[in-house]
């Protein structure tokens, strides 16, 4: 017991990426019905869901020129929706569906990583102005987004209120949230924007042209139904 206890706090994020991938997995099968999928299906996905959720903050966080062994979540909001397409198909089902049903997921996935940054002691906050010791608190600020976001969400994607919403939701708002945030954070530079707020208007930019869409789509559809 000694010995697992050990592995566990020495390899954390190992363990919160297996909290996350049991969580998604529970809330797939919850959901099931609604993808009209069977049990091991759903089970699968969640499972590729958090491997490719790692493969995309390595890759990404690669791609920016990090050290080995870093991460970029903005990898993981990019690049996870690429399980959506994989379910939607498997499950023959409307792709805004299906991401309305995985937002959550991916939520609950990058909040995995940055609870990862906390215990790895990464990804500080700057050092406040005038109190020693005591920095900005940039990851548990992120934590709270989580927090907040999956109280406003799930009741909502539980009832089907979403409409294909969630995920550009999401992204909108994490847009948002990390171009503020990343001002109060350490990045070991004396420019005032840096890469993350790039990726920051980004994810904000996708949010926006997906959600129009929706919009539009939703209209068009209603004109049909009127004429």
């Amino acid at each position: 017991m000694d010995q697992l206890m050990i592995r566990v706090s020495q390899h954390p994020l190992i363990s919160l990426l297996t909290l996350g991938t049991v969580l998604s997995v529970i809330w797939l099968e919850l959901l099931r019905k609604r993808l009209r999928t069977s049990w091991w299906a759903a089970v699968l996905l969640g499972i590729a869901h958090t491997l490719i959720g790692v493969l995309s903050v390595k890759a990404f966080a690669f791609i920016e020129g990090a050290d080995a062994g870093a991460m970029s979540l903005f990898g993981g909001v990019f690049f996870m929706p690429l399980t959506y397409i994989l379910g939607a198909k498997l499950f023959k089902r409307p792709l805004g569906e299906v991401a309305d049903v995985f937002t959550p997921v991916m939520v609950v996935t990058l909040m995995c990583a940055r609870i990862n940054c906390v215990l790895s002691g990464c990804c500080m906050g700057l050092p406040m102005p005038g109190v020693n010791g005591v920095r900005f608190p940039t990851r548990e600020a992120e934590l709270i987004f989580y927090l907040v976001l999956l109280i406003l969400l799930c009741p909502k994607i539980w009832r089907g209120r979403t409409g294909g919403r969630a995920y550009p939701v999401y992204v909108m708002a994490y847009g948002v949230f990390r171009f503020i945030v990343e001002f109060f954070r350490d990045q070991n530079t004396t420019s005032l924007f840096h890469l993350s707020h790039f990726w920051a208007v980004v994810s904000l930019c996708i949010g926006i042209s997906i959600y129009v869409e929706i919009s539009k789509k939703e209209k068009f559809e209603k004109r049909g139904l009127n004429k």
